[in-house]
C-alpha cells in the first residue's frame, strides 16, 4: 500500500494545478501585427499553406529545441506523428513546391528569427516565453490535463 502512494506522488498524480510548463503556447515577435490563429490555421500553415493576415505573411517556425514539446505540437495540434509529418511535408513540397517551415534546435537563433522577420510563428512552453524580452503570446495551444 505504502509503494502504491509513494508511486502515485512520484507520477505527479497529486498535482492541483498546471504549470506554466504544461502549457504550450503559440509565439511570436512583439512587432508582429496580429492578435490570434485558429487551430485550423495553424494546421494548414505547418502543413504548407500559406497565410496573410493584415497584410503580413504569417511563417511558420519549428521550435525543436524540445523533443517533448515538438512532440506534443505535431500530435495535438497537427494531429500526426513526427514521421508522417515528415512524409507529407515532403510530399507537399515535391508536387506543390515550397518550402518546409525552417526548425531551430537553439533558442538564441529561435527568438532571432521571431523578432527579425515580422509574421515569424512559433510554438514554446510557457516558462521559455518568460525568458525571453520582445515575445508575446498569441495563445495557448495546448494544456496538461489533471486527471
Amino acid at each position: 500500500m505504502l509503494l502504491l502512494v509513494w508511486l502515485c506522488l512520484l507520477s505527479g498524480a497529486g498535482r492541483a494545478q498546471t504549470t506554466p510548463a504544461d502549457r504550450l503556447l503559440l509565439v511570436t515577435g512583439d512587432a508582429t501585427n496580429i492578435e490570434t490563429l485558429s487551430h485550423a490555421d495553424i494546421r494548414r500553415l505547418y502543413l504548407g499553406n500559406q497565410l496573410m493576415m493584415n497584410g503580413v505573411r504569417i511563417r511558420p517556425v519549428l521550435n525543436v529545441s524540445d523533443p517533448l514539446m515538438t512532440e506534443v505540437f505535431l500530435q495535438n495540434i497537427i494531429f500526426m506523428s513526427r514521421t508522417e509529418y515528415e512524409r507529407q511535408l515532403l510530399s507537399r513540397v515535391f508536387r506543390l513546391g515550397g518550402q518546409r517551415p525552417p526548425a531551430y534546435e537553439n533558442m538564441d537563433d529561435l527568438v532571432k528569427q521571431l523578432l527579425d522577420t515580422p509574421g515569424s510563428v512559433t510554438f514554446m512552453w510557457a516558462t521559455q516565453l518568460k525568458q525571453h524580452a520582445g515575445l508575446k503570446s498569441l495563445g495557448v495551444l495546448w494544456a496538461s490535463s489533471n486527471d
